[in-house]
């Protein structure tokens, strides 16, 4: 049972995980977990609600993710970092602050959503790719990202 974040309506965005104490910057928040791995060319047989709570493992797999993590909203300016199961406070986190994370750390391709996180350098859209990071926030994130992606990275920036 996991007592120090609840999950719980984030507006617009619909559910939300929040923070019931503060999390110092580095500190450990929690683990999610898979309900189930899937092949990525199968994504499109998935329930609209799975194909919401899917996370890139790779180029071939993604799993869909449960509760909590399922519900971790995105923002451009996210205060905490998933690194394999692991969710790490990016900054510090307030207690009653919603815990949000960046949704391109491990994603590839073009697809594009519409972004609600309001953060001051929210453009209003997700492109779902690592790469479409700043080159700044590309190499800031780099050690928390998928090896798959940080194998691709260091394929694009090899001189």
């Amino acid at each position: 049972m996991i007592k120090d974040i609840v999950v719980r309506d984030a507006g617009g965005k619909g559910l939300g995980v929040f923070a019931l104490r503060q999390f110092r910057k580095g500190g450990f928040i929690f683990r999610r977990r898979y309900g189930r791995i899937v092949a990525n060319t199968s994504v499109d047989s998935l329930t609209r609600e799975d194909r919401r709570h899917l996370c890139e493992l790779d180029y071939a797999r993604s799993a869909v993710l449960l509760a909590p993590g399922c519900y971790l909203n995105h923002s451009c300016e996210p205060n905490a970092m998933r690194s394999g199961v692991k969710v790490l406070a990016w900054k510090r986190v307030r207690a009653g602050e919603e815990i949000t994370i960046d949704y391109r750390l491990n994603a590839f391709g073009s697809r594009r959503s519409r972004c609600l996180c309001g953060s001051a350098s929210c453009t209003g859209q997700i492109t779902g790719d690592f790469f479409s990071l700043s080159p700044r926030q590309q190499r800031d994130y780099l050690p928390f990202a998928p090896r798959f992606i940080r194998l691709e990275y260091r394929r694009r920036t090899a001189s």
